[in-house]
C-alpha cells in the first residue's frame, strides 16, 4: 500500500512541476485543429485551352499547339475553349502568343464567314502579286482592284473593305508568278463582281488601317 502511495505522490509531484508545459501544448495544438477547422478550403479550379507556343493567323490548330492548364474560374474569358477535341483543324483568326487561351473570337467560324456583320459569303479571289499576299493576316480589312494593263484606262476599285478571312496554304509546287489565293467575306453581288473583274483582269490590293 505504501509503494501504490509513494508512486501516486511522484505522478502527482511530476504533473505539478510540468503541468505549465503539458498545458501550453495542450493549448498548441487545440489552436492548430481549430484553425485547420476554419481555412478555407483549395481554390476552385477549371480547365482552360490556350496556345502551347506562339501562333500565326490563319494556323490549322493541332494537338501539338493546344495546351490545357489549371485556372482560376474568374480569371477565365467568357467563351474559353476547356477541352482541344472541339479546336482541332479550326483555323486561328489572329496571331496568338504562348499561353493566350481561346475564345469563339480568337477562331474562324466553322463556315468560314460566322460572326462577320452582315449577310455575306465567302469569296476566294486570287491576287496577282503573292508578295502582297503574304503581308496580309486574317481579320485585316482590304480593298480589291482590277487593272487590265492599259496604262491609259486606271485601275477599279471593286471591293471597298472586305474582310479576310482565311488564306490557304500554297502549293510549294506552283509558279509563284500564278499569284496567291485570298479568301474574303464579301456579299453576294460582290462577290460576282470579283468573279468577273478576275476573269478579265488583275486583281491587286490595298491594306486598310
Amino acid at each position: 500500500m505504501a509503494g501504490l502511495f509513494d508512486t501516486l505522490s511522484r505522478v502527482r509531484r511530476s504533473y505539478l512541476r510540468y503541468r505549465r508545459l503539458l498545458t501550453a501544448g495542450f493549448a498548441a495544438v487545440a489552436v492548430l485543429c481549430l484553425g485547420r477547422a476554419v481555412a478555407p478550403g483549395s481554390p476552385a479550379r477549371t480547365d482552360e485551352v490556350v496556345a502551347a507556343h506562339d501562333l500565326e493567323a490563319g494556323s490549322v490548330l493541332g494537338s501539338g499547339d493546344l495546351r490545357i492548364v489549371r485556372s482560376d474560374p474568374q480569371a477565365v474569358p467568357a467563351h474559353a475553349a476547356t477541352e482541344t477535341a472541339s479546336l482541332t483543324g479550326r483555323t486561328v483568326a489572329a496571331p496568338m502568343r504562348a499561353g493566350e487561351p481561346f475564345t469563339d473570337r480568337r477562331l474562324v467560324g466553322r463556315s468560314l464567314v460566322h460572326g462577320y456583320p452582315g449577310d455575306v459569303v465567302a469569296a476566294p479571289i486570287r491576287i496577282q502579286d503573292a508578295g502582297a499576299v503574304s503581308l496580309l493576316r486574317v481579320g485585316d480589312r482590304i480593298d480589291v482592284y482590277s487593272a487590265t494593263g492599259d496604262p491609259r484606262r486606271p485601275a477599279d476599285r471593286v471591293v471597298a473593305g472586305a474582310y479576310v478571312v482565311t488564306m490557304p496554304a500554297p502549293d510549294p509546287r506552283a509558279d509563284p508568278r500564278g499569284g496567291a489565293l485570298v479568301v474574303l467575306a464579301v456579299t453576294e453581288p460582290e462577290a460576282a463582281r470579283l468573279a468577273q473583274a478576275g476573269a478579265v483582269a488583275s486583281l491587286s490590293v490595298s491594306l486598310l488601317g
